[in-house]
């Protein structure tokens, strides 16, 4: 699998605190490993078909769609309550 990340999310990324960027690597990496895994807590995002959630820590999370040929394009990491009034 490969990873590809929208501008809004490569914004977004930049502008959380260290200890949540650090948080979001690493759940980026679990990712590639196994998008299956249960800390990523992967669901759909109601309302957007093809969308997906992932859980960063208890407080943020990821926007994501798989794409073909085995990509995953990363849209927006925010905190959770901002998440779901922006997708």
């Amino acid at each position: 699998m490969k990873i590809t990340a929208t501008e809004k999310f490569k914004k977004d990324f930049s502008s959380l605190p260290e200890e949540v960027r650090k948080a979001a690597s690493k759940q980026i990496s679990q990712l590639l490993l196994d998008h299956t895994h249960p800390s990523l807590r992967l669901e759909n995002i109601e309302g957007h078909k093809g969308y997906f959630s992932a859980r960063v820590n208890k407080r943020y999370r990821m926007a994501l769609r798989f794409e073909k040929d085995d990509l995953i394009q990363l849209y927006r990491v925010l905190d959770h309550d901002e998440f779901y009034k922006s997708i």
